[in-house]
């Protein structure tokens, strides 16, 4: 249209200038003029070639920033909660949650304090700095005889997948039977993977000593490195004693085989998302005994509520993560495709006072992001505050400088 309105534009001047007898006008000046307004417009164009269909979201904002998503959660304005701390002191979360009516209490300098009893522990943080001074919540770890030794591997596993057996869901009715106990809300969108006693040896031992696995590529070591120090929040372990290290010599036997199960804690039927690493605050390992590891985060109960806000749509929110990217230094090294958008909540955390914190409504965006020159692709996530449009944090900014080894042969691009 506007190229079309250029052109009559230079039509009426033409017409209107040899009515009057004044000189035409610079031919080739007017024709510059309309290429530059007809590039404008076409570059105006490629940004905002988001077309939609019902709950689906597709087009490119460059040709390096692609969307293709199917909106999950969306509505039109959520209120924004505060959240204190879960109501029950230590003691009552262990006469809940423990079988063993004989336990001991020990209270560590941290804030931390470990119940242990009959072939069980379970270690409560309600301070939350003692798990994570980073991103500090309320949080407590259960755990039998073996508990330590399945923390190490399910604590950092990610399943992606929902079973839809018999014994995957006798395995999450097991884990909603604790969580029941205590006053808190928590999604029913469970993902559950099954894990044979081979698999949990095998990454085991990688967590334990993957400098010990010598068939492993040393930049698969240094990743597995790189994740056991993630895990130094490991608290039934940490309840040994800071010095407190895992036997390399242990391995799970043919019974010890389990059902990894994840979740999240909710408010008004909206998911918070995780501010950390892990993107669940719920997980467990459940075996045929019964659970065998259990990891519960965000132990908060929400207000009533503000009044409900306005919130940007996800076009918008598509269009703040692309604002960022555009921002990188390196930007034409990546090409980017958001391929998942939430409505959810996070967390504005404190580290002075972990006992309460607000939520906010935010634009959960999941990413495909490939290495232009290397063709390595990696899924990440990042926030658009759903209130004001917003970027939680700087994502693309922050890391700019991606990089990553020359690859040795084709097939290590991920073609």
């Amino acid at each position: 249209m506007k190229k079309i309105a250029a052109a009559l534009c230079t039509l009426t001047l033409l017409v209107s200038f040899s009515a009057c007898g004044v000189e035409k006008p610079d031919l080739e000046s007017v024709s510059e003029k309309a290429k530059s307004t007809e590039g404008s417009s076409a570059k105006e164009t490629e940004k905002k070639a988001l077309t939609r269909k019902d709950s689906h979201i597709k087009g490119d904002l460059a040709k390096n920033f692609h969307v293709d998503v199917d909106i999950q959660g969306e509505k039109t304005s959520l209120p924004t909660y505060y959240l204190s701390r879960i109501n029950l002191t230590e003691d009552q979360i262990a006469e809940k949650l423990m079988s063993s009516s004989d336990r001991s209490r020990n209270d560590k300098e941290d804030g931390v304090v470990v119940f242990t009893g009959d072939k069980e522990k379970l270690v409560i943080d309600l301070d939350g700095k003692g798990s994570n001074p980073d991103f500090p919540s309320p949080n407590l770890t259960y755990g039998l005889d073996k508990g330590k030794e399945y923390e190490a591997v399910v604590k950092g596993h990610v399943p992606y997948e929902s079973l839809d057996t018999d014994a995957s869901k006798q395995a999450v009715a097991k884990v909603r039977e604790i969580l029941d106990k205590l006053p808190i809300e928590y999604s029913d969108d469970f993902k559950v993977e099954k894990m044979n006693y081979d698999f949990l040896n095998d990454y085991y031992s990688m967590m334990v000593d993957p400098k010990g696995q010598s068939e492993l590529p040393d930049e698969i070591k240094e990743q597995f490195d790189e994740a056991a120090d993630m895990r130094s929040d490991n608290m039934l372990l940490l309840s040994e004693g800071k010095d407190a290290k895992l036997d390399k010599d242990f391995k799970f036997g043919k019974d010890d085989g389990c059902f990894i199960v994840t979740g999240n804690m909710k408010v008004n039927d909206m998911v918070i998302s995780g501010m950390d690493f892990r993107p669940y605050s719920i997980t467990a390992a459940v075996s045929s005994r019964g659970v065998e590891f259990l990891f519960i985060e965000d132990l908060y109960i929400p207000d009533n509520g503000s009044t409900a806000s306005p919130i940007v749509t996800p076009e918008q929110a598509a269009e703040a993560v692309y604002k960022d990217f555009e921002s990188s230094t390196n930007k034409d090294k990546y090409e980017a495709y958001i391929n998942g958008m939430s409505l959810t909540y996070t967390k504005e955390l404190s580290t002075s006072d972990t006992s309460k914190t607000k939520l906010r409504p935010v634009w959960k965006c999941t990413m495909s992001i490939t290495n232009i020159d290397h063709g390595y692709a990696t899924t990440s996530t990042c926030e658009v505050y759903a209130d004001t449009g917003e970027m939680v944090s700087p994502y693309f900014q922050e890391y700019s400088n991606w990089d990553y080894p020359e690859s040795s042969s084709e097939s290590e691009k991920g073609e």
